[in-house]
């Protein structure tokens, strides 16, 4: 009976887990749903983007096209913005026009996240407040000679808008979980339903990490000021200090033979060893193949005198 009673009360726990996970998918998908609604009854969706987009239009005709950041582009964006500016800027010196760059970002409101400098050159990384970066850019721009200019503005607002309604799921779901878990009486039911309480719970401190995160991104817009110093332009050269025709080939051919004479000293200071080497084991061993030649020759055997014929 108690083995009965253990198998029948997990697998009602089993039961009301998966139940549990469906209804949390079902409400994810209805938080979406809501998410989505408030925009379709404050103007109806597509029509009101329509008109925003007519709006920044006209926005951008009556600033002209002066520069490559208009301010009209910025104030005409609606949503959960994430706005990137890079700004190049030579300037006669370095060290104050940062300091200057520093001062701006901090009286707007924000932050300077990262510096890097030496003597002719400084790189600042400034966090300041999106709704007035246009004109800190437009300050910072008046630092010096602006060389090189990059934005980018990322919409992040469906991801905002799905990370909070996951958020609001997942806490119900976790409430659901811990009712359950307060009317299990079995040990291994407890067990199990901790686990998943745990997993719950670890998915949504990642949601509200991420949450923390976009919303930080949206609210201060990253602007990267490089500051380079101007530096003079090289002296020209005269013509006389130039070799002419017959001095230039002349030049030439010596650099050309004094590139030669160097291989040819290398090869040769490359062989003396081996040279030396052979005249080390060679020359005894001639040596000694002649005196043994000289020593193991015979003379030649003696002639007999021819005897006179006899009378």
């Amino acid at each position: 009976m108690m083995r009965r009673a253990t198998t029948l009360g997990a697998a009602t726990v089993m039961t009301l887990l998966m139940l549990t996970g469906c209804s949390s998918g079902d409400n994810a998908a209805s938080g979406r749903g809501e998410a989505a609604a408030p925009r379709d009854a404050d103007g109806g969706g597509a029509a009101d983007g329509g008109g925003a987009a007519d709006g920044g239009g006209d926005a951008q005709e009556e600033a002209g096209t002066g520069g490559l950041i208009e301010p009209a582009a910025f104030t005409a964006s609606v949503g959960d913005i994430i706005y990137t500016v890079d700004l190049t800027i030579r300037t006669g010196n370095v060290a104050e026009s940062a300091r200057t760059a520093a001062d701006i970002a901090a009286d707007s409101g924000g932050f300077v996240a990262d510096e890097q400098a030496d003597d002719h050159s400084a790189t600042l990384t400034l966090r300041v407040p999106s709704q007035a970066h246009t004109e800190i850019v437009t300050k910072l721009e008046d630092l010096g000679e602006v060389t090189d200019r990059n934005r980018t503005a990322e919409d992040v607002t469906q991801e905002v808008a799905d990370t909070k309604s996951r958020i609001a799921s997942q806490r119900a779901s976790i409430e659901r979980i811990r009712a359950l878990m307060n009317k299990a009486t079995n040990l291994g039911d407890i067990v199990d339903i901790e686990s998943e309480l745990a997993a719950r719970e670890a998915d949504l401190d990642a949601l509200l990490s991420r949450q923390q995160e976009l919303a930080g991104l949206t609210s201060l817009a990253t602007v990267t000021v490089s500051l380079l110093e101007k530096s003079e332009d090289p002296p020209q050269q005269d013509d006389d200090d130039t070799y002419g025709g017959f001095l230039s080939g002349l030049g030439s051919g010596w650099s050309a033979f004094v590139a030669a004479g160097s291989v040819a000293l290398t090869i040769a200071g490359a062989l003396v060893p081996f040279v030396v080497l052979a005249l080390l084991v060679g020359i005894p061993v001639v040596v000694l193949v002649r005196r043994r030649r000289g020593s193991g020759s015979t003379p030649p055997p003696e002639t007999p005198p021819a005897q006179a014929p006899a009378a």
